[in-house]
């Protein structure tokens, strides 16, 4: 059926209205004025018995081309009355009776759903009837004046219920398709609280509408973002501005923060005046922690160029300090082996006046001339210390297998003399093998071990100790920072001499650094110098460990290599 008018039937009024149409669609039709009677009479005889036995009776006119075998070769004036609980019962009514004989057709149908009863009018087949046809009777409905208040009153009411069924559809598509959607979507007042919120808020929050505006998401919002999100809202509500901002939420489900990106625009009314806000929350932590990640990367670019420039300046720095390192090395040891010679001139030339010319040089020249000796006899020691030491950075030798024993043998033959002046006792555990250079490590000891013997207290004869123990490299001294080897030969070197206060025990192993005066304890302070030069080129390390007047233990890790 082509519907071209709907009217809900309540009252005697509508009766009224029911007639009136029917009425003015027969005449649309072009029947004559008692067929137009006969088909308002019998419409309005149905409509009766609809608002009598029915609740919510609606009657619908149109036209009806129909497909059943009785009305098959004919066009009719439908009126159909629909109502859910609209009991037809047998025998029929007398106004269902009465319009049946008015019509040409009468048919009644009975669901689960409700009643339906239509009235069939047949139309001359002359009648041409389309689309055009029916779009300018349904005009016709609606520009009509109203027939009364009571018609202007149910046309009015008609369209508000129409237009609230069509908003409320349209609400609920709205809903259904932002609950669709993988992002909260909301609509909020000037204070933040929402009006409302798709699904989406309540799956990802746990909490409902009422608690969120209640607490102002603070069982959500990270707590680190909490009073920036809501002063910058404030700031921007206040402005009437666009928000955005981007925060942390807890999800109700991992109870894990996850960035998201609030987003919100003002509703402006007629007046210019905000009436709410609208927006939606997306996550963005896949973003964030990409966004991170790229920061992170570019930073690391940097400093690896920067590192770079600083390698490569650290590079040029280093070769030029080897440069003058090796220029230093060769002036001291080219100085100190040409300054020995003027020396042993001097020392040369003074015995011969001592020794030829002493009854002329009388007791003053002869005091004067043992100085000068002295002093040459303290230089050329100096000479030959410094020539030692510059030695060690230049005239490095390849590595071999060392035997400690056989070399700590040797070092106690050199110092045979002084052990015996001093009445020392060197007491020597069996010591182990490794890999080093002999003439350095030989120099090592004896410097080592003739300071032991200088230190001694006056009145006690100096006694030395000297234990070797094998370490694995995680077993080294926190202080010990040395690597690349796996195992290391500790050797220590006790004494019960005079020690020294152990805040200076890094300035000990500079060079012609001294703790006490040449009046009291011979020396050039050159000595501790070489012992850590030597360390150093063995890829080893040297430390002290003293109290003053409680002796002192000199320990040189050095690595193990495979001597063993």
């Amino acid at each position: 059926m082509e519907e071209l008018v709907r009217l809900s039937l309540g009252n005697e009024m509508d009766l009224i209205l029911a007639h009136k149409r029917s009425m003015r669609l027969a005449e649309l039709a072009g029947m004559s004025l008692a067929a137009q009677t006969t088909f308002a009479t019998a419409v309005s005889e149905v409509s009766r018995y609809a608002i009598e036995q029915g609740t919510a009776p609606v009657l619908t006119l149109g036209v009806y081309l129909p497909r059943t075998s009785s009305l098959r070769d004919h066009q009719y004036l439908a009126a159909v009355i629909e109502d859910k609980d609209l009991p037809v019962v047998n025998p029929v009514n007398q106004n269902l009776l009465y319009a049946r004989r008015l019509v040409e057709s009468l048919e009644i149908t009975n669901t689960e759903t409700g009643s339906k009863i239509a009235l069939y009018c047949g139309l001359p087949a002359s009648r041409k009837l389309n689309a055009e046809v029916f779009t300018y009777w349904r005009s016709q409905f609606t520009t009509d004046l109203p027939l009364s208040a009571y018609d202007e009153i149910k046309r009015k009411n008609e369209q508000l219920q129409e237009l609230a069924l069509r908003l409320q559809d349209s609400e609920q598509h709205y809903k259904r398709v932002t609950n669709a959607l993988p992002l909260m979507i909301f609509t909020a007042n000037q204070a933040g609280q929402l009006i409302y919120a798709n699904a989406w808020v309540t799956e990802l929050t746990g909490l409902g509408i009422q608690t969120l505006n209640q607490s102002k998401w603070s069982q959500v919002i990270h707590p680190e973002d909490f009073d920036h999100f809501w002063a910058l809202w404030t700031k921007k509500a206040a402005e009437g501005k666009a928000f955005e901002s981007e925060c942390r939420l807890k999800a109700a489900a991992s109870q894990e923060y996850r960035w998201h990106l609030f987003s919100a625009r003002p509703v402006i009314s007629e007046a210019e005046k905000v009436t709410a806000w609208t927006g939606f929350v997306v996550n963005i932590h896949a973003q964030k922690i990409v966004s991170h990640t790229l920061r992170a990367n570019e930073e690391l670019t940097l400093a690896k160029t920067q590192l770079e420039q600083s390698q490569r300046e650290l590079q040029s720095t280093v070769s030029e300090l080897n440069r003058s390192n090796a220029e230093l090395s060769q002036f001291a040891y080219v100085a100190s082996h040409d300054l020995q010679e003027p020396l042993r001139k001097i020392q040369s030339f003074g015995d011969i006046l001592k020794d030829q010319f002493a009854p002329a040089l009388g007791a003053t020249g002869a005091d004067l001339v043992s100085r000068m000796q002295s002093s040459s006899g303290r230089m050329q020691t100096l000479v030959k210390d410094l020539l030692t030491y510059s030695r060690l950075t230049t005239h490095q030798q390849a590595f071999q297998r060392v035997d400690l024993n056989v070399l700590m043998a040797g070092v106690l033959s050199d110092l045979e003399t002084i052990v015996q002046e001093k009445h020392a006792t060197i007491e020597v555990s069996p010591l182990l093998n490794i890999q080093g250079d002999q003439l350095q490590l030989r120099q090592f000891f004896q410097n080592l071990l003739s300071n032991a013997i200088k230190f001694a207290k006056p009145d006690l004869p100096p006694v030395v100790q000297i234990t070797a123990n094998r370490l694995s490299s995680v077993q080294l001294p926190s202080n010990v920072l040395l690597t690349g080897y796996p195992a290391y030969v500790a050797i220590s070197v006790a004494d019960n001499g005079i020690g020294f206060d152990q805040q200076y025990e890094e300035r000990i192993f500079r060079l012609f650094q001294r703790l006490h005066g040449r009046s009291q304890y011979e020396g050039t302070g050159i000595g501790l110098a070489i012992c850590k030069k030597v360390a150093d080129n063995h890829g080893g390390h040297i430390s002290a460990r003293s109290r003053p007047g409680e002796g002192a233990v000199f320990t040189v890790y050095l690595p193990a290599g495979d001597a063993d």
